[in-house]
């Protein structure tokens, strides 16, 4: 059992004493993953119901005096509690586990339990290696994520690079004595590149136009 932590306001220190204990030591096992569901549960309390404003003047301010964390840490520790409840923070006691990985394995876990292979392994130390294991294997079997279609911005700006790369590539080629043969064919294709894209000028009027004209 924790002492209680000094100077505090009482309903703020029975929050705290839930998990959030201050200190270097429990601090750093937030981070690295090992924060409990009960001090997440807490963290959420603390911002939602703004009890940090009775020792400090922000939440930015609150969590490195008080929980050796910085707001960004507290905020994603809340937030996997909101997305996911406290079975993530169950599991990450047990296993190192990362919030993607954690969403294939989401829906093999009920009643404190992982099920898996027709056999329900309960969320329990003596069980990490088999746990381990059995996310390990859910992991590797699930299907390859689809990338997502490039946005008209995303396809412009890879546009723009490739035209660089051309660019590049014509004025490399052009300064370097490649013979009569091969120098004409650069010529047909700059001027082929060339009428192509002043066709598609010509068709949509890409071309920007001179606002002082």
């Amino acid at each position: 059992m924790h002492p209680p932590i000094p100077d505090l306001p009482a309903e703020l220190a029975e929050a705290l004493q839930l998990g959030i204990i201050v200190g270097q030591n429990q601090s750093f096992a937030i981070v690295a993953g090992r924060c409990s569901a009960a001090q997440a549960e807490a963290l959420l309390r603390i911002r939602e119901s703004r009890l940090y404003l009775r020792c400090a003047s922000s939440w930015k301010e609150f969590c490195p005096a008080y929980l050796h964390i910085s707001s960004s840490q507290a905020d994603r520790i809340i937030r996997l509690w909101q997305l996911h409840g406290p079975a993530i923070f169950e599991l990450r006691q047990l296993i190192r586990i990362s919030p993607q990985d954690f969403q294939a394995v989401e829906p093999f876990i009920k009643e404190n339990a992982l099920h898996f292979n027709d056999e329900a392994i309960e969320l329990d130390p003596q069980n990490a290696e088999k746990i381990a294991g059995a996310v390990d294997e859910i992991c590797r079997n699930q299907p390859p994520k689809e990338k997502p279609e490039p946005t008209i911005p995303d396809r412009v700006s890879a546009l723009e690079k490739m035209c660089q790369t051309i660019v590049f590539e014509f004025r490399h080629l052009a300064e370097i004595d490649c013979g009569g043969e091969v120098r004409f064919n650069l010529g047909l294709t700059l001027k082929c590149v060339a009428d192509a894209l002043q066709h598609v000028n010509r068709q949509h009027g890409l071309y920007p136009t001179d606002s002082n004209d």
